[in-house]
């Protein structure tokens, strides 16, 4: 390789710090993607044009929308500009593909689900998409478009998932979306039961069937289910609805899929939620038929296997002997619905949520999985799983100082994986050269900055292990009794709980499928979904974990000590979510509250500690955890319940720290970034011109240069150049220059390159190479006409080729 230390770097300098010309100041920074597309991500929906599988859109969750013309083999990225990546549904116009329509807002009801702004729509093949409206609806579940008419459609909604505010329904246009008027003669209108589904007769248009399902998620809690949901029929195009009730379970419904045979439309099949508590032989939870054009039902299967977040079924349209329930228990009958048996084919994971078969071959079908989608054209023999689309939905991220560095990083449902920031290879970096470590949910990951081969891991609800790189060898350190040193001082065995009962356990067997039969702790001690582990900056053999208290070890995760009380407001009524999930009990941990969920070590003295909670507490610590201090009444303006996304003390000037908060769990989706300069005493507000509408996940300041600070938020990253300057004028300037709108979890400056590295819950990781021009930034130089910025030694990598 080649040092070069003779580069510079120029940026024309036509723009001014204000508000109003922001894009200027940073569209020349640009955003590389590193992949990887080996684990894909979570698909909500796969919509193929009926007469060629080989024209498709892809629903990402969280990541946009992807268009392909040859089956997948490659794809075009058609959403990445527009207000959110999260996206519900997807609709092509069979008589004409250029007419593409997009639902966003994911509705898979999960407690990571972002949300929409409304519909789009595009007439030319997704080259440019229009806004369309209902903006306020956030989680769009299904499109249906007349067969005829290009400018009438429905839009199911489910609305709001954390709260019953914005708009939800069932929502018709008849001038191509200019205007649109919520259907209600007949169909539930109580601000709570949303339209989960929307399917159409293929033979008379004016024949509609929909599904309305009630369910709200709050921090510590999810509920499934409603008295006014159900199964409803139009006959006259949607002007007046019935309830169908006929064979179908007694009670309140929850979420609701049908699907209706083409060729004899008389037959059609229904997933249906239902109390799962109702006594055998009645129908209950599961699958429905009906050979009566959906007048009656019958129940053919009880299955209720986290309907809010599967619950789906398909009819086979060739024959309507095939029935699939598209699930994580996903069942098969050949026989018309008489027998079910699990499916035998590949999973490569498990977690389905749509399936497409094509109309003139039922061998052909589309699958949408947690691990992205499948294609298979023999009927389930054989399945190609795509890894061509770089939508891995991060939460957590850590690097090393390999030159060049690994980012290491945990992902929803898809393990833990390190990836290269660079390649010698001449075709840059590829699917190969990331590598698997753990499996699992996957969340924070660090790597030791001294050893390379040392990295720490953590699986969902608070779980933990410490891998050798080069060799796996690896060792549980998830904190037990036996090795808390200091266990018995804060032991209660009065404890007045017995501990969660989860219907997906937890636990460090999901690391490398082995149960390691260690104790666990007893139920006064919890753990976050997404529980925080973290390095001394100081001493990097030393390890910061976290559930409601606060552990530290000084051995790498050998031993432990609690170094705190119990951080979070503790409230008895809400801290055990055994019961959870409403109709269908489901706690797989994703409520898990009253917890800390960011922790961070003072770079400038490593007994100052910070701490935030999942219910509103910034604690600090001074003296290394023997006293603490709860910050949260000095913060003005803030939710009392408030999540507090990150905490980030200065790396400059001792007693200053960064904190930022996410209410959108509470219904609220306005940003909110903190300041304070004296430990926590007083507290400004520099939130500023930061956009309405999207929660910030994470804040950080450049080690380097005091008044760059640095947000991700729910629609991708923002920079201030004057975070030091009064609250009142602070300003925010997006950082989004071929960064497509998306989620971003997490943010790290490499320490020693300067990079920043974004991982995104949704596109996967993105690299902004060399902060130089934006640290050396400030108002004088904007004043200058042109400036030359010096920029860091850079590397000139001999390439090489590793074959074809």
């Amino acid at each position: 390789m080649k040092r070069i230390n003779s580069l510079v770097f120029l940026l024309f300098l036509h723009f001014s710090l204000v508000a109003q010309r922001t894009d200027s100041l940073t569209q020349d920074l640009r955003w590389r993607n590193i992949g990887p597309a080996n684990m894909m991500g979570r698909i909500a929906a796969v919509e193929a044009l009926p007469t060629d599988y080989r024209q498709v859109l892809v629903a990402s969750a969280s990541g946009g929308v992807f268009k392909s013309t040859n089956g997948g083999i490659t794809w075009q990225v058609i959403f990445d500009t527009y207000g959110t990546s999260s996206i519900g549904a997807v609709a092509m116009w069979p008589a004409n593909p250029d007419i593409i329509w997009v639902g966003t807002g994911e509705a898979a009801n999960r407690n990571s689900s972002g949300w929409g702004d409304g519909i789009y729509k595009s007439t030319d093949g997704g080259k440019t998409f229009t806004h369309l409206g209902l903006s306020d609806t956030h989680h769009i579940a299904e499109i249906v478009l007349h067969p005829t008419d290009s400018n009438t459609a429905y839009v199911a909604a489910v609305g709001h998932l954390w709260g019953f505010s914005g708009e939800r329904g069932l929502f018709k246009t008849t001038d191509g979306g200019a205007t649109w008027y919520k259907l209600t003669n007949g169909l539930p209108d109580d601000g709570k039961t949303g339209c989960t589904e929307i399917i159409m007769h293929p033979q008379n248009p004016d024949i509609l069937f929909a599904g309305f399902y009630e369910r709200l998620r709050q921090p510590a809690s999810f509920y499934s289910g409603g008295p006014n949901g159900g199964l409803y029929k139009s006959t006259d195009g949607g002007r007046s609805w019935r309830k169908i009730t006929k064979g179908l379970a007694a009670g309140p419904s929850g979420m609701i899929d049908i699907s209706i045979h083409l060729a004899n439309p008389d037959i059609m099949v229904m997933a249906y939620e239902a109390d799962e508590n109702i006594p055998a032989g009645q129908p209950g939870s599961g699958v429905y038929r009906s050979d009566d054009g959906g007048e009656s039902w019958r129940f053919l299967l009880k299955h209720a296997v986290r309907p809010f977040y599967h619950g789906q079924i398909e009819i086979d349209p060739v024959d309507p002997n095939n029935i699939y329930v598209v699930s994580r228990d996903f069942r098969i009958s050949h026989d018309g619905g008489r027998t079910f048996y699990p499916r035998r084919w590949r999973t490569d994971g498990g977690d389905d949520h749509d399936m497409w078969i094509a109309p003139y071959d039922n061998k052909i079908m589309y699958l949408a999985t947690d691990q992205g989608a499948r294609l298979t054209v023999d009927g389930g023999k054989n399945f190609l799983s795509f890894n061509n689309m770089a939508i891995g939905q991060y939460y957590a991220i850590g690097v090393d100082m390999r030159d060049p560095y690994y980012i290491v990083g945990g992902l929803q449902d898809n393990g833990l994986w390190l990836t290269p920031s660079n390649s010698r290879e001449w075709r840059g970096i590829l699917n190969e050269h990331s590598t698997w470590l753990a499996e699992g949910d996957g969340f924070h990951a660090q790597i030791d900055p001294t050893d390379w081969r040392t990295a720490y891991l953590v699986n969902h609800v608070g779980f933990a292990v410490r891998v050798d790189i080069l060799t796996r060898e690896y060792q549980y350190i998830t904190p037990t009794p036996e090795t808390i040193v200091n266990f018995n001082e804060y032991f209660d065995p009065d404890f007045p709980e017995e501990p969660i009962r989860y219907t997906i356990d937890p636990g460090e067997h999901w690391f490398f499928y082995e149960y390691a039969d260690r104790p666990l702790l007893p139920p006064q001690f919890r753990f976050n979904w997404n529980s925080p582990l973290v390095l001394s900056p100081a001493h990097p053999q030393t390890v910061y974990f976290a559930g409601n208290y606060l552990f530290k070890s000084t051995d790498r995760g050998e031993h432990w000590r609690i170094i705190s009380p119990d951080l979070t407001t503790n409230d008895p009524a809400l801290r055990n979510t055994s019961n959870g999930g409403g109709l269908t009990r489901s706690n797989a941990g994703g409520e898990n509250h009253f917890t800390i969920v960011t922790v961070a070590e003072s770079p400038l003295d490593d007994r100052e500690i910070w701490v935030g909670t999942d219910d509103g507490n910034v604690q600090l610590t001074r003296d290394g955890g023997t006293t603490w201090n709860n910050l949260k009444t000095n913060i003005s303006g803030i939710p009392q319940k408030i999540w507090v996304s990150r905490v980030e003390p200065s790396h400059h000037d001792a007693g200053t720290a960064y904190v930022s908060f996410d209410n959108h769990r509470l219904d609220d989706f306005r940003p909110y970034v903190y300041r304070t300069t004296n430990y926590g005493q007083t507290w400004q507000n520099i939130t500023a011109n930061l956009p309405d509408g999207y929660s910030v996940y994470v804040v950080r300041e450049d080690p380097a240069n005091p008044n760059l600070l640095f947000a991700g938020t729910e629609q991708g990253v923002f920079v201030c150049l004057n975070g030091r300057a009064p609250a009142d004028e602070v300003v925010w300037h997006p950082l989004r220059a071929g960064l497509p709108t998306v989620a971003v979890y997490d943010l790290v400056i490499h320490p020693r390159e300067g990079d920043l590295i974004a991982g995104t819950h949704g596109r996967s990781l993105w690299i902004l190479d060399d902060l130089s021009a934006l640290r050396q930034m400030s108002v004088e130089i904007a004043g200058k006409p042109l400036h030359i910025f010096t920029n860091r030694r850079a590397t000139d990598w001999r390439q090489i080729n590793t074959g074809r």
